[in-house]
């Protein structure tokens, strides 16, 4: 099935909107529990992608981001990636740590174990609260593994995860949020691939098939 969010009617697109309010409201909950200050949401962004075109939408197959992959498991499978371009990543280490992280573009791939702990735990924070939106959604129970943290280019990052989860099917959901406080503003973008034999799944608990 090749499926992307021009195909989508207006219904369906504000499933996915729900959705994504949902698991953008859920997060910037946790995120202001880890931080002890709080963080506001913007209206969130999802789209159905194909995984032909996840590399372009993302920047390019050769641009290098830090990545939290976790592995799904349940009513439905497959691997959620919460993708970072390095700046938004040091803001978020800055904010837990209040360390000022260097500019040296050698530096960037230096993150400590400290940091790598919080960019781990805001993968978690993320992935967990777009989990539950999803199940809160389609009533479907999933589970979901402590996330594996990576610094690699984009196209690279997706090929690990197809070649992990196995035969995947041919589209990813793509849901971008910004979360913000009073002086700093964190834009990610968090990737649902589910395998070949759960795309239709969702799909159809969505409504959508």
């Amino acid at each position: 099935m090749n499926i992307g969010s021009e195909n989508l009617d207006s219904i369906q697109q504000d499933v996915l909107k729900e959705i994504a309010n949902i698991g953008s409201g859920h997060a910037a909950t946790a995120l202001s529990a880890m931080l002890g200050c709080p963080i506001e949401q913007s209206v969130p962004n999802v789209l159905l992608v194909p995984l032909s075109e996840m590399s372009t939408v993302l920047g390019g197959a050769e641009k290098v981001v830090v990545a939290g992959m976790i592995k799904i498991d349940g009513d439905f499978s497959g691997y959620l990636i919460m993708v970072l371009d390095f700046d938004q990543a040091e803001k978020i280490i800055g904010m837990v740590c209040g360390d000022e992280k260097p500019d040296s573009k050698l530096e960037l791939y230096k993150f400590s174990a400290l940091d790598k702990s919080v960019l781990a735990e805001t993968a978690n924070i993320l992935g967990g609260s777009y989990l539950s939106a999803i199940a809160e959604f389609t009533g479907l129970r999933v589970s979901s593994s402590v996330p594996y943290l990576c610094i690699d280019m984009v196209g690279a990052v997706m090929s690990v995860a197809v070649a992990e989860a196995g035969k995947t099917g041919d589209f990813a959901f793509l849901f971008q949020s910004e979360l913000f406080n009073e002086t700093e503003r964190i834009i990610g973008n968090l990737l649902l691939i589910p395998e070949e034999k759960s795309c239709d799944k969702i799909l159809k608990t969505l409504g959508f098939i």
